[in-house]
């Protein structure tokens, strides 16, 4: 057991305190932005096209915003000290991982807008929710590297066989598309487009996974 709070800090403690609530509220972040991906995939095979509108403006905001817990953890607690130049690193490509989780994110669900006339394969609803459960859990991952690393570690275990299955999905998604004469050529394109994007979030995911589990087996 152990925490990455309590690894090489100096002595301000509260600059420490913020940078941890930040990364944290980056977690939060990525895993609402991918909830969001869920739902819009879920509205759009529904037609709800009004609801997936909303939803593209909302994770605009919210990318913007990640943005900028992003930007006050590096310029205002990473530049200062806070933490050892090593301990300084590795939070700022924490940060950066997770902040690309939600820009994927972002990418897919406007990608999605751009086909509100196109009804979606159910693959894409499906593709959406095991994605979820990709940021869901690595939300978690984050969590227990504040309380449990070898917790964290099997989190991070299980994540990579969720993005295993989100592929899995997305082949099937693409066999259909490729061998099914009711789609037309540009319906094709733009749903194999979004199911690379939706994809990409749970890769990023799994890179962001990976190197919590460098760090927790590291420290560990």
């Amino acid at each position: 057991m152990g925490t990455f709070s309590r690894i090489f800090g100096t002595e301000d403690k509260k600059l420490q305190k913020r940078a941890d609530e930040l990364l944290l509220r980056l977690s939060k972040g990525l895993q609402s932005a991918s909830a969001k991906l869920c739902v819009a995939s879920k509205v759009w095979e529904e037609q709800k096209l009004d609801v997936l509108r909303e939803i593209e403006h909302e994770v605009i905001e919210l990318e913007r915003e990640m943005d900028e817990v992003k930007e006050e953890l590096i310029e205002n607690i990473l530049t200062k000290s806070a933490f050892l130049p090593q301990a300084s690193l590795e939070r700022h490509t924490l940060a950066k991982a997770m902040d690309r989780v939600v820009d994927a994110a972002e990418n897919a669900i406007r990608i999605m807008a751009m086909g509100c006339g196109m009804k979606p394969p159910s693959e894409i609803r499906k593709l959406g929710k095991k994605v979820w459960m990709c940021t869901d859990l690595l939300q978690d991952a984050v969590k227990y590297l504040y309380k449990d690393f070898n917790k964290a570690i099997d989190i991070t275990r299980e994540l990579d066989h969720l993005r295993e299955e989100a592929r899995d999905i997305q082949f099937l998604l693409l066999g259909n598309l490729y061998n099914t004469p009711e789609f037309r050529p540009n319906e094709i394109i733009l749903f194999q487009t979004v199911s690379e994007r939706m994809v990409l979030v749970a890769q990023r995911a799994e890179d962001a996974a990976d190197y919590i589990r460098e760090l927790a087996v590291k420290y560990s």
